[in-house]
């Protein structure tokens, strides 16, 4: 299936450049990009706060959207000199409604790209991650901070469990992969099958019909964490692109006790394809 519609979340907070590698790799597939430049509202009650006055959070808002305006229309501006077709659009919210707004743009993309190790440093961006993967089960793209363009990635790791999340993005990364790539099924402790069969044969059997090249590595952790197997074997084997299943667990434990999810994302270099 061919990527014609990509989505991005630009912050207000950050930079405009920081759009810089999405457009590229919009620009490398020839996709629409949709940009939701984002900023996000302080809603204080003014009942917090005695004498401060009632017109604040007007002027609040009113801040942030001409603030938004103006990225929005250097956003655009940015892409015209790269060629790639785009469509800005404003949001100003609060931080309980970003990921829904996330959501919603996210139902009419290929795939969300967040820019490079934003998440989860940057709450907006992280709410936004969030909103994407557990609204809409379509895929994010988290670029690593030595990530280029990798519209056509040469080397990808997929790590599998056997879980559902990590089925639906291996099925749904297919879209980046042509035929040609050299694809690590990596496997971290794997319990024993009842057969004896090795448990990824299956899914290496349904990646070769997809006419991949598929190598399946099973590795013992040792005590390490998931994350650091599957980084350092990402570069032991010169990969370009991981793709994994996001939140195995409940999200709030993920979040407050670390898991693969978090621990992968914050340590990444590479790119993070995820889906829930």
């Amino acid at each position: 299936m061919a990527i014609t519609t990509l989505l991005t979340i630009h912050s207000i907070d950050e930079p405009a450049d920081t759009i810089n590698p999405t457009l590229a790799i919009a620009s490398e597939l020839g996709a629409h990009i949709n940009v939701i430049v984002l900023g996000v509202i302080k809603t204080t009650t003014t009942s917090a706060y005695p004498g401060l006055p009632d017109y604040y959070l007007a002027d609040e808002y009113n801040r942030v959207i001409k603030d938004v305006e103006a990225r929005a229309k250097e956003v655009e501006e940015l892409a015209s000199k790269s060629g790639v077709s785009i469509a800005a659009h404003a949001e100003c919210v609060d931080r309980a409604m970003i990921g829904r707004a996330a959501a919603r743009h996210a139902f009419f993309a290929d795939m969300t790209l967040f820019p490079n190790r934003n998440i989860p440093s940057n709450m907006a961006m992280t709410e936004a991650f969030n909103g994407v993967l557990f609204e809409t089960g379509r895929p994010a793209l988290v670029l690593g901070a030595k990530s280029p363009a990798i519209a056509k990635p040469r080397c990808v790791l997929m790590a599998w469990n056997g879980e559902p999340q990590a089925a639906k993005a291996i099925h749904q990364s297919l879209m980046l992969l042509d035929g040609s790539q050299d694809v690590r099924l990596v496997l971290v402790d794997p319990e024993a099958t009842p057969s004896g069969i090795n448990p990824g044969d299956e899914m290496a059997a349904f990646l070769a019909r997809h006419r991949q090249k598929v190598t399946v590595d099973t590795i013992a952790s040792a005590g390490r964490e998931v994350a650091d197997v599957l980084l350092q074997h990402a570069f032991d084997k010169d990969v370009d692109l991981i793709v994994m299943g996001g939140y195995g667990r409940s999200r709030l434990r993920e979040w407050l006790l670390g898991g693969t999810t978090r621990n992968l994302l914050t340590k990444s270099e590479l790119p993070v394809f995820m889906v829930h």
